[in-house]
């Protein structure tokens, strides 16, 4: 009877540890989601990607030229930047002055900010990027559509997420160390982390690299978009490692307590899972 009960609570425990590790999968995930789309890293990843798809730096000096005469011609305090696929109005004034290098941060800052807020509809009928022989299913598609997640109802919705996964791993992390004994605990939550965020570091690097593999396209268009993946995939990364290298950190200095108690002659801390 004894024996039976001992088996049903360790099956109970390793059930309860197998739930944790997902719910901890999703949370890291939403952690990374919530890091991506916040407005300062959203932004300067939508900042690039008009930059991209706009192929800024070859049609500046026709917008340009096209600002200054609408500046000219017009009477309105606020002028609509012409030649642009996405909605930008300056003050007349600066439209006037700006040129060069300075307009163009200054569109792209307007456009990154607009399309965080607004969503991909803040794209105009013009887009350039129907003009892009894309496929659906592939690399370059599945960024496009990633680019359309960075918005700032998306953002409240993932941090939303976030927190009540992250209460619902905290619920489970407080029932597994109550269901061990002494060190076990610890052994027991850095095990579980470090097997959901090594996996995850490694896909984290498969991706990065299959994206730099993917850069030898000759479309500049689709190379620039490549590139963003690139970049982007060093948040993943680099919160990935840190979870890995704390999970590591834990189970090491745990090992290290009890090979340091066995060593000193006492007795080594009771490591058994029974309650």
């Amino acid at each position: 009877m004894n024996q039976d009960t001992s088996l049903l609570r360790m099956a109970s425990q390793w059930l309860l540890a197998a739930i944790l590790a997902v719910a901890l999968a999703v949370f890291f995930l939403a952690v990374v989601a919530v890091q991506l789309t916040s407005r300062g890293t959203g932004e300067r990843i939508l900042r690039r990607a008009v930059a991209v798809t706009t192929e800024i730096d070859a049609t500046l000096p026709a917008i340009e030229s096209g600002l200054h005469r609408a500046a000219q011609a017009g009477t309105d305090n606020r002028v609509r930047v012409p030649d642009f696929p996405i909605p930008v109005e300056l003050p007349r004034d600066e439209a006037l002055q700006l040129q060069g290098e300075a307009l163009k941060a200054r569109l792209l800052n307007e456009a990154a900010s607009r399309l965080y807020e607004d969503g991909m509809s803040a794209w105009a009928a013009a887009d350039p990027q129907a003009k892009q022989d894309i496929e659906p299913i592939s690399t370059v598609g599945a960024l496009r559509r990633g680019l359309g997640i960075i918005t700032e109802d998306h953002h409240t919705f993932i941090v939303i997420a976030a927190v009540l996964l992250g209460l619902l791993s905290l619920a489970l992390a407080a029932m597994l160390l109550l269901a061990l004994r002494s060190y076990a605990r610890l052994i027991a939550l850095g095990t579980v982390t470090l097997t959901v965020a090594l996996p995850s570091l490694a896909a984290a690097i498969a991706v990065r690299f299959g994206f730099r593999t993917a850069e030898a396209e000759t479309d500049p268009f689709v190379t620039g978009l490549l590139k963003i993946g690139v970049d982007s995939m060093w948040v993943p990364l680099r919160f990935y490692l840190a979870m890995s290298t704390l999970a590591f950190a834990t189970i090491a200095v745990v090992a290290l307590i009890v090979w340091w108690q066995a060593r000193a002659g006492g007795q080594p801390p009771a490591l058994d899972t029974s309650a």
